[in-house]
């Protein structure tokens, strides 16, 4: 009976080790994510963005996508999956040849996104289709 316990307990605490790294690591992606959108602000057209920008701002809590803070937003998967929507559009639309070290951080962020597997490709994908 001891021994049941303190494996129940040991599968806890691995298991809360897990989550933590888990939110740990959205949360750095997310800080580095909204890195990225402040230096593209003041270089793109922003009012070009508008739309797709009011898209994803329906799902961040209190703040836009151009200055993501708070503990709620940077530890979600969501927000960060929407960060990622959204500089994705935003580096297609632009020239090749502009924001050279901006997009090889971001498609850093990206595969390290991925590899969380926060969300299946599906459901990525259809919230992809919807912007």
């Amino acid at each position: 009976m001891v021994t049941d316990r303190h494996a129940v307990k040991s599968i806890e605490q691995i298991h809360i080790k897990h989550v933590r790294h888990f939110y740990r690591s959205i949360a750095a992606i997310n800080i580095a994510l909204a890195e990225i959108h402040k230096k593209l602000e003041d270089q793109v057209n922003k009012q070009s963005y508008r739309l797709v920008t009011e898209y994803i701002n329906q799902f961040i809590s209190y703040t836009s996508v151009w200055n993501v803070k708070f503990a709620y937003n940077l530890e979600s998967p969501e927000v960060a999956m929407l960060q990622i929507f959204h500089l994705d559009y935003i580096l297609e639309q632009e020239s090749p040849s502009r924001f050279i070290c901006e997009r090889s951080a971001f498609e850093e962020l990206k595969e390290k996104f991925f590899q969380l597997d926060a969300f299946k490709i599906e459901h990525i994908q259809l919230r992809k289709q919807k912007i």
